[in-house]
This record gives C-alpha cells, sequence and structure tokens, in this order.
C-alpha cells in the first residue's frame, strides 16, 4: 500500500526513508504532472526535445513525486512499499495543463482540491525533500522508465530555478545529481525480445510477466513497478548496469553518452547553493 505523503507526515516519512536508505541503495522514482503545453515530434532534434521540456518543465507545476526503495535482490522494506509525494502547488483552474492529462488524472484518483489543502508546499519544502531522496552519501542507484520529465523535475526542485538553457548543461546535471541513473526505457533498446525499447510501461510489464500493483498514474505504484522491472531484467541477465548505460537517458541519449565521454563534472559543494544560505535553514529546517 502506498504512503501518501503531505504537510502533515512530511518530516516523518522522510526520515524514515532515509533511515531505510543504507540498506535499501535502489531508488526507484517516476512522476505526475499536468501533461505537455507544447508537443514534440518524434522526428525532432535531441536539443529541439530538450527546448520543449524546459518549457514545459519551467511553466508547470509537479504534482507528484513517486519514490520506491529496492536492495540488490529486488526486496522491498515491506510488501507493496512506497510513498507518494503530493504537491499543493498545482490548481487546475489557473496553471498551465492538457485537458486530456488532467482528466485522465482525475479518472486515476487524482484529488487536486485535496492536494492544494493537504500537500506539500514546494516552494516550501521541494528542496528537503530532494536533499533527503537524492543527495545522500549512499551508494544509490536511481531507476527510472522514460525518465527524461522525471529528472527535470526534480533537477528544477532541487535548484529552485528554471532548467539550464542548454542540453549540456542539463547533461552535466542529471550526472551532478543522481550519478547511477539508469532508464529502462533507453536499455530495453538493447535487450533482446523487448522490441527495442519502442513500448511503453505496461507493455514492459507484461512482456517481463510483472503484474503491476495499484492505480496506474498514480507516481507511487508506477515507481514500484519500475523497480519490480529494473529486478526482473536483471534477474532475466540482461545488462541492464552496464556502466555504458549510467546517466543516459531515453530522447537525450546520444548528447548523454558524447557528454559523459567528453566533459567533466564537479560535485563539490552541490546541492547546496554557493551564493546565499537556503532559506530553509534559516526556518530551523535540517538541509
Amino acid at each position: 500500500m502506498a504512503i501518501n505523503v503531505g504537510k502533515a507526515n512530511l518530516v516523518e516519512q522522510l526520515e524514515l526513508i532515509l533511515s531505510l536508505r543504507g540498506s535499501y541503495p535502489i531508488v526507484a522514482i517516476d512522476t505526475e504532472f499536468p501533461g505537455f503545453i507544447r508537443d514534440t515530434p518524434r522526428n525532432a532534434t535531441e536539443e529541439e526535445r530538450y527546448n520543449d521540456v524546459k518549457h514545459n518543465v519551467d511553466n508547470m507545476h509537479l504534482i507528484q513525486l513517486g519514490v520506491a526503495l529496492l536492495d540488490e535482490g529486488g526486496n522491498t522494506p515491506w510488501p507493496g512499499c512506497c510513498w507518494q509525494f503530493n504537491f499543493s502547488d498545482f490548481d487546475p483552474e489557473v496553471d498551465a495543463s492538457s485537458p486530456d492529462s488532467i482528466e485522465l488524472l482525475i479518472q486515476s484518483g487524482h484529488d487536486f482540491q485535496q492536494n492544494r489543502r493537504h500537500g506539500i508546499d514546494a516552494q516550501r519544502c521541494a528542496y528537503l525533500v530532494c536533499v533527503k531522496l537524492f543527495c545522500q552519501p549512499h551508494s544509490s542507484k536511481y531507476i527510472t522508465f522514460h525518465g527524461l520529465y522525471d529528472v527535470a523535475f526534480v533537477i528544477k526542485m532541487i535548484t529552485r530555478a528554471p532548467l539550464p538553457n542548454t542540453l549540456n548543461e542539463f547533461s552535466d546535471l542529471v550526472r551532478i545529481t543522481f550519478g547511477q541513473i539508469y532508464d529502462l526505457k533507453y536499455i530495453s533498446r538493447f535487450c533482446c525480445g523487448l522490441r527495442r525499447g519502442e513500448i511503453g510501461l505496461v507493455g514492459l510489464s507484461r512482456l517481463l510477466d510483472v503484474e503491476p500493483v495499484g492505480i496506474r498514474h498514480q507516481a507511487a505504484y508506477d515507481s514500484l513497478l519500475i523497480g519490480k522491472l529494473f529486478n526482473k531484467m536483471k534477474q532475466r541477465r540482461h545488462n541492464i548496469e552496464d556502466d555504458r548505460s549510467a546517466s543516459v537517458l531515453y530522447g537525450i541519449e546520444n548528447r548523454c553518452v558524447e557528454n559523459r565521454r567528453t566533459r567533466r563534472i564537479d560535485r563539490r559543494g552541490w546541492p547546496y547553493p554557493r551564493r546565499h544560505q537556503h532559506p530553509l535553514a534559516a526556518m530551523g529546517w535540517a538541509v
């Protein structure tokens, strides 16, 4: 059963997750957001695709962040363990969104008005969420599926700023923030019998005979499914943890591979702001 996280239990659940991270270093993530206000053609270049990602992410609010923790054997802390961080910032009456996406989310059980009342204020707390989840010194691996937007929203939350102007800078931030992150849609391109990656999350689960748990388009359950798929692919001896696949996101894979080969990164001081004290510290939060 997914644990719904709002402002009332945020600190408690973050501390629980942090206490588990040493034993469960694999972190599967998924997000839900209000669709796309700028669509990207299938034949777009990677630079064009990133420009659309930046436009969409910069101009939209995140609705949910889903997290599932697993150990190297694919075990979760308890059966069905996953977390769903609900954010209060999105107002469907005034904020940018895709009507079709909003209707799909409503049909999937999202209650935007409840999120407005009880969800997490991203401006005040999202940085703390991300530091606790993504910036810890454990030897973590992060898993996503078709994760370009998931990663972009997390980076936006951590930096509290618009996404970088260039794809090169964004690719650098992916490596700085996540270290080892594996995109199963990209990896499945090289796995026999997985249709060269041209398949969705549910389709991949059917091919691998992994039963989804919970409701689709709820971020916690999708993150748990992503974690299970990662483990099943390892069991089938797919070479999914090859260093060549680390920090390569589907949709900008060529630039990720090239930048990893040619561009050096410096993680010193990350993720703490270099020019000013983080406002959460002034409020007494442990950041």
